[in-house]
């Protein structure tokens, strides 16, 4: 079974249980929308950052994972670790620890993670940059660089 679920006046997702996800076209799951909340809310928090320190990234992606376990003596289950692994793409030459800062900066501001903070759940983030050997104009731009 699924549901409809209104995220806002305009937005709406259709969530299952998790054994039913693949069964539903377009549907996911609570626990898949806990943790996109949590690698977007970073990811969203860190290209702004990026933008701000003018940066110019070409790319930034993660992926998040999580495990969840059950109380086999009260039947509670929860979420115990939540593992955000950010990889971004950033010109040759650009400061390893400029864009680590810049991470860091993002995980200490992103609202979900805030949200956790104190939380019986641990919540941990690693950064890969990869350089490129030229970012596209466009990304530049975007960076507020020029060529």
């Amino acid at each position: 079974m699924a549901l409809t679920t209104a995220l806002g006046p305009d937005n709406t997702v259709v969530v299952t249980p998790p054994d039913a996800v693949g069964n539903v076209s377009g549907a996911t799951c609570p626990h898949n929308l806990f943790l996109a909340s949590i690698g977007t809310c970073i990811n969203l928090v860190f290209q702004a950052a990026l933008r701000r320190g003018r940066v110019p990234a070409e790319d930034v992606r993660s992926v998040v994972t999580g495990v969840y376990e059950r109380d086999e003596s009260t039947g509670r289950s929860r979420f115990v670790r939540v593992e955000v692994r950010t990889t971004v793409v950033v010109s040759e030459g650009i400061s390893e620890r400029r864009v680590r800062h810049l991470y860091d900066l993002a995980c200490r501001n992103c609202p979900i993670g805030n949200t956790l903070e104190g939380a019986r759940l641990a919540l941990e983030e690693h950064l890969e940059i990869v350089y490129a050997p030229q970012l596209s104009a466009e990304t530049r731009s975007e960076a507020g660089q020029t060529a």
